[in-house]
């Protein structure tokens, strides 16, 4: 018998499992379903999500459950689906602990959800500290729960909710090792704000530790509510015997395959990085401010601070219309600060006194997906890197990043396209997405310079006229004798540019002449490049708009 099994409710055991019969096995797409009482007809709030929402989804979905095992490091059976991180909490309360007679462990201050779920179960709650720096370690948790028999879960949030402290993996596991008979739950829903590593490796082989995963944080899918728990698949059958039939709802479904596309983790990883940034940008910020009496600097993706006065502070942010958690019984005056947007952390530097006065970010992200690609793309104007290009071809990826780096502008871009037919379409659609994310980052374009180049390489001579009118127009004169450069076709030069100024609503006029294609063509991008770091560039008043019309 497992270790899930001797510590389960023999309530649960005893449960047969939900008879859905093999609904969900062995089925194809086009199966005649009449065997759920479901309505045949398609509710009418219309949209592409709307189809199949008449029907049940599957109730641990296959595609889901491969996508997150696959961004995890484990195999499908090793991940048992849940709704977020708190129905997990949820789930193994209710699967393991029967009233008083059973206790879980909680290492304060931590997420209050832990003992919440424990108590709606009416099991006690043994309460461990961190020290007094709020690191956690492993023997201040045996101390606490010496000589308890029926201690069947311990919970542990590395990085810690609400102190931010990255958690030492050799901790958890010296108490997982002293406790062979408590399963430790290891929470690692900000763990990708974090240096430390995950311990799913040691939870798929260990009988007694599990560890939490959720989209809710680095992927933003909080509205989605999808996670799950990583451990031995005999544990999580277990487990599973204490869910609904159908625990995810066929929306949060398509969502979270929609997020976690490989076309979408770059533009994901570029969203982490930013917040990490602005992280480190907010701590000696905020440790300045006369409100402030301590900051604490963790692996999450918020700060945690001390203030002086958090009645006043309250106060202060609900007249100006931002909230932040509280949390006195984690340290007196002890405030949590998530880390938004640039604009949303600048007014909460203005709120706790330390405003700076900076123009609004020019960036934009978008995903863009047909039958022939599916592509995620991420640009800021006002930075150089990073530059990561993953379009399939790769002599384009060459030309992307030759023009991002001579655009003076950072650009993350990836796509998943049907490049075994031919790089027409990626070339096409991942030009098109790009014109359109530049357009959206440029927003009413006050300030910029609006118009850009010419430049020689070698015997070649490109030349690019660009002026950010918001009405689209191009002129190529060139020509090429080469059908290809690698896998890019160089009749997709001209095409690129007026797919450039269609979406950037520009005009682009552009000029080639030498010997040698490849030098042609990596003139073209480059001169591109030029003209449109000529073009974006900030001059003059923020305000000022560079047409006489009073619009572009």
């Amino acid at each position: 018998m497992s270790l899930a099994q001797r510590l389960a409710r023999p309530e649960l055991l005893d449960l047969p499992p939900f008879d859905l019969g093999e609904r969900h096995g062995g089925y194809g797409a086009d199966t005649i379903k009449l065997d759920a009482n479901e309505n045949p007809y398609p509710p009418l709030s219309g949209g592409d999500l709307a189809a199949g929402l008449n029907r049940y989804p599957e109730p641990q979905p296959a595609a889901l459950r491969a996508a997150m095992a696959s961004l995890y490091g484990v195999a499908p059976e090793q991940l048992l689906l849940t709704r977020g991180g708190d129905d997990a909490i949820d789930l193994l309360c209710r699967t393991f602990l029967r009233g008083r007679e059973d206790a879980v462990a909680v290492c304060l201050p931590t997420f209050s959800a832990y003992a919440h779920f424990a108590r709606l179960q009416g099991a006690r709650v043994i309460e461990a500290r961190l020290d007094d720096r709020f690191d956690f370690t492993a023997d201040l948790l045996l101390a606490a729960v010496a000589g308890e028999p029926a201690l069947k879960l311990a919970f542990i949030c590395s990085p810690n909710n609400p102190t931010g402290n990255e958690v030492d993996p050799t901790e958890i596991l010296k108490a997982a090792d002293a406790m062979p008979d408590t399963i430790l739950l290891v929470d690692e829903a900000y763990l990708e704000f974090s240096a430390t590593p995950s311990l799913v490796d040691e939870a798929v082989r260990r009988p007694n530790l599990l560890v939490l995963k959720t989209l809710s944080k680095a992927f933003g899918l909080a509205g989605a509510r999808v996670g799950g728990l990583v451990g031995p698949a005999e544990t999580l059958d277990v487990i599973s015997r204490a869910l609904p039939p159908y625990p995810l709802p066929t929306l949060s479904i398509e969502a979270a395959l929609q997020a976690l596309q490989p076309s979408r983790r770059a533009v994901h990883q570029r969203r982490i990085d930013r917040i990490l940034a602005e992280r480190a940008r907010l701590a000696p910020l905020l440790q300045q401010s006369p409100l402030v009496n301590r900051i604490h600097v963790g692996g999450g993706n918020f700060l945690f601070l001390e203030v002086e006065s958090p009645e006043v502070l309250a106060k202060r942010l609900v007249e100006l219309g931002i909230k932040v958690r509280f949390r006195s019984n984690a340290a007196p005056g002890g405030v949590r600060l998530t880390i938004g947007t640039p604009e949303e952390n600048d007014a909460a530097l203005d709120a706790f006194e330390v405003g700076q006065q900076s123009r609004p970010a020019r960036r934009a992200e978008l995903a863009r997906d047909t039958r022939e690609t599916r592509i995620a793309v991420a640009v800021d104007l006002d930075r150089a890197e990073p530059r990561r290009i993953a379009t399939g071809v790769p002599y384009y990826d060459h030309m992307l990043d030759q023009l991002a780096a001579h655009g003076n502008f950072s650009l993350v871009l990836s796509c998943d396209g049907d490049t075994e037919i031919d790089a027409h379409h990626t070339v096409e659609d991942c030009t098109i997405a790009l014109g359109q994310a530049l357009k959206s980052a440029l927003a009413d374009k006050r300030g910029i310079g609006r118009f850009g180049f010419a430049l020689p390489m070698d015997e070649t001579q490109a030349q690019v006229l660009i002026d950010l009118s918001g009405r689209p127009y191009s002129r190529f004169e060139g020509a090429f004798a080469a059908s290809h450069i690698g896998d890019y076709p160089t009749e997709m030069t001209p095409h690129v540019f007026r797919s450039f100024a269609d979406s950037l609503g520009a005009a682009i006029h552009v000029k080639v002449d030498g010997e040698n294609d490849h030098h042609k063509v990596e003139a073209c991008f480059k001169a591109f490049g030029r003209a449109l770091r000529q073009a974006v560039a900030r001059e003059g008043s923020p305000d000022a708009l560079p047409s006489t019309k009073g619009l572009l």
